[in-house]
């Protein structure tokens, strides 16, 4: 009824808008998602193959990761309990202390915290000596073989013009679990 009023050039026209409607809503409702479905998976098979690269390359150097780790395994390898790891720990620091000629005032071993796949130890230290003995003694601290660092340090003097200073640290040591 509404169609047979209309001209033929109106007739065309609306025929016209029609298919532009018809298809924009294919484009949008249809086309358009497949689309971008299409991209997502495209460019998630391209994250995928940089991964898979990467990791085809680590495993082609396994054996060499594997001699790497060997040599230095000892290092952080657990040899005891938690008693006799903070034993040694403290063992080495005197032992560093005296050959730096350091005065150990105190030393306080922390609880053991148990992170990830690690266990940190820490110990805290009171010591007194002249500047070099102790830029010495922290030398050596991080060249030890027991892997120690240093994870903070202040420094204070006793006296105005004294050679000796006093210094609170805490050492950390990192094990593998």
């Amino acid at each position: 009824m509404f169609w047979s009023k209309l001209s033929n050039k109106e007739k065309i026209g609306l025929s016209f808008a029609f298919i532009v409607v018809a298809v924009a809503l294919l484009d949008r409702l249809i086309v358009s998602p497949i689309r971008d479905r299409f991209r997502r998976i495209n460019q998630e098979i391209r994250i995928s193959e940089k991964q898979l690269a990467h990791d085809l390359r680590n495993v082609h150097q396994k054996d060499q990761i594997a001699k790497l780790f060997d040599k230095y395994v000892e290092y952080v390898q657990r040899s005891g309990s938690d008693e006799e790891e903070v034993a040694k720990i403290l063992g080495e620091i005197e032992s560093l202390a005296r050959g730096s000629k350091i005065y150990l005032a105190n030393m306080k071993p922390q609880t053991p915290k148990e992170i990830d796949f690690y266990k940190e130890y820490a110990v805290e230290i009171d010591a007194e000596g002249e500047i070099a003995s102790l830029i010495t003694f922290l030398h050596q601290l991080n060249t030890s073989t027991q892997l120690l660092r240093v994870e903070k340090l202040r420094l204070s003097s006793n006296k105005k013009g004294d050679k000796t200073l006093k210094a609170s640290m805490l050492i950390i040591r990192v094990l593998v679990l």
